[in-house]
């Protein structure tokens, strides 16, 4: 079989220390995905020239970049290094907070072409984006984004390099793995959907003397979400109208020890809406909402691990 299979390829990363630079020997983490992979953003212009035959005579290339975005289902422990990049923060005494830390690391995918493999790398990769989605009847599911430099392509393994396992642990849902739900002091909110969206607003640097970014620059942290409620009581819809918000946190996993508490100290419901489908539905009420800085906290998000 010479045609590459996704279920005979490999999903790794590993930090880099300079960015843009895989570490020598390098010791590359494994993850598991659902879908996704590299792949890089050719700029090309048409050259049109005056000519009287008509005839294109250039197409040039003048700037090349490369990005990685991945969909997951949520398990403990195997994305602590991303969502640290995500927040652009460091993990103290097992809580993550967001700051101003830069990470970069560099991606690499592996492929059979039957006997032969095929390596795709992605160098000075930031995480600008991370999303997790909580939805009744199903795993809590996500999906990271991140910017890089620029992609190689190979046939060998960087020289010394390792591969650590991918986590073995079992896959997170909602139901019985979501717990300790509070929004905004409401009282026993009736949630069919949440969803959390990370936003880095990295920038990319390009230079007159080089195909690539220089080391990216990273805008404002944002975080965004939405919920979907059953229209149980005024309070929630009161607050869209009163522009009012509050503490949302919630804990995910259900084995003591291998759960994250996620929390945002202060949010902002926007511009809701109820809604009537129809007389054989639920009314429901979407509040989208985003998170802003706490000051008791000194941050807008925080993730504890290794809950019980």
């Amino acid at each position: 079989m010479t045609i590459a299979s996704g279920a005979r390829s490999r999903v790794a990363y590993v930090a880099e220390t300079v960015p843009g630079t895989t570490p020598a020997t390098p010791a590359f983490n494994q993850i598991r995905v659902t879908s996704g992979g590299i792949r890089t953003h050719k700029t090309t212009k048409t050259i049109t020239e005056i000519a009287a035959d008509r005839n294109i005579r250039d197409e040039v290339n003048p700037y090349q970049s490369g990005s990685v975005s991945y969909n997951f289902a949520l398990h403990y422990g195997a994305f602590d290094d991303i969502l640290q990049q995500a927040l652009f923060g460091t993990w103290t005494t097992n809580v993550l907070k967001n700051g101003l830390v830069r990470n970069f690391a560099t991606f690499e995918e592996t492929y059979q072409f039957g006997a032969s493999q095929s390596f795709s790398r992605l160098t000075m990769g930031m995480v600008d984006t991370f999303n997790l989605e909580i939805a009744a009847q199903s795993e809590i599911t996500g999906s990271f984004g991140v910017i890089g430099q620029k992609e190689t392509i190979d046939t060998v393994i960087v020289t010394g390099a390792t591969y650590v396992a991918p986590s073995t642990e079992a896959v997170m849902s909602a139901g019985l793995g979501v717990g300790a739900l509070t929004v905004a002091g409401l009282t026993a909110p009736k949630i069919k959907k949440i969803s959390l969206a990370i936003k880095n607003n990295a920038v990319q640097r390009p230079l007159v003397d080089s195909l690539y970014s220089d080391e990216f620059g990273e805008g404002m942290f944002d975080v965004t979400g939405s919920m979907e409620m059953y229209f149980s009581q005024n309070a929630a819809y009161q607050k869209v109208l009163d522009h009012g918000g509050g503490a949302l946190s919630m804990t995910l996993g259900v084995t003591t020890l291998k759960k994250y508490t996620v929390a945002l100290p202060q949010i902002v419901f926007l511009d809701g809406a109820r809604s009537m489908s129809g007389p054989n539905a639920d009314v429901m009420v979407t509040i989208p909402f985003r998170a802003k800085y706490d000051s008791s906290s000194a941050s807008t998000m925080s993730i504890t691990r290794g809950v019980a």
